[in-house]
């Protein structure tokens, strides 16, 4: 059973103190809240001082966060929207039959109702079906090339906040649909990335061969990925 402390201090932040049977004390930083993981019998002062240590750093990440949040997507009329790397302005129009258009600069929604709860619903169900038009055959044509569609079982969408893609031992391959909205070569990296678990799974020096042999500049696109993700969700 865990204790959670919410704690103030001469530090210019507040955290709290989760304590269970772990062995070891380690920070982090999520949600904007500071978070120490403590054995259940560490002293609150070897806490703090261990905190104290790592001010700089944790003011750093408060502050990325924050910054984080207000790059955040928003989706309602005339806010832009990123599809395959392109920066389209939504124009929501009321309309009995619903629907979703898109064009070299405009993303056309079409809806009863233009509440911004309402178009993120529909644009979310438009993405995930260009998802499975683009990614799954693409998916397909990668296994392909890496001599593993034998072992694809099939390609799946979910809108998961911990991974991007995951490759499933049954070689079933998941993809967080909000990748659409990523470049087209970021894109590729990630079905690069899965596929390449077809093969090896796991994240060994023969992996990540495997996945410059099909994405010769994944390093880049790996760290584009990790910056920018969060652009793709939305603040609600």
């Amino acid at each position: 059973m865990r204790e959670i402390c919410n704690l103030k201090s001469t530090l210019p932040f507040s955290y709290e103190i989760y304590r269970s049977s772990r062995k070891s004390l380690i920070i982090c930083v999520k949600s904007g809240k500071v978070i120490a993981r403590a054995p259940r019998y560490a002293s609150s002062k070897w806490i703090y001082d261990f905190i104290s240590s790592k001010q700089d750093w944790i003011l750093d990440e408060l502050a990325k966060q924050k910054r984080q949040l207000r790059q955040r997507l928003v989706i309602a009329d005339g806010r832009e929207v990123s599809f395959m790397g392109r920066p389209r302005t939504i124009v929501a129009l009321i309309s009995a039959q619903p629907s979703i258009r898109l064009t070299r600069d405009f993303l056309f929604i079409y809806t009863r109702d233009k509440s911004s709860a309402k178009l993120e619903k529909m644009f979310n169900e438009w993405l995930k079906d260009k998802a499975r038009e683009y990614m799954a055959v693409e998916t397909i044509k990668v296994a392909r090339q890496l001599g593993v569609s034998h072992k694809l079982k099939d390609v799946v969408f979910r809108k998961t906040r911990s991974k991007w893609g995951h490759c499933c031992q049954d070689g079933t391959i998941q993809y967080n649909w909000l990748t659409m909205m990523a470049p087209k070569p970021v894109i590729h990296y990630l079905i690069a990335h899965e596929c390449s678990h077809l093969r090896h799974m796991n994240h060994s020096a023969r992996f990540w061969a495997t996945v410059e042999s099909v994405c010769p500049d994944y390093l880049d696109l790996k760290s584009w990925l990790h910056e920018n993700g969060h652009r793709f969700w939305s603040r609600q």
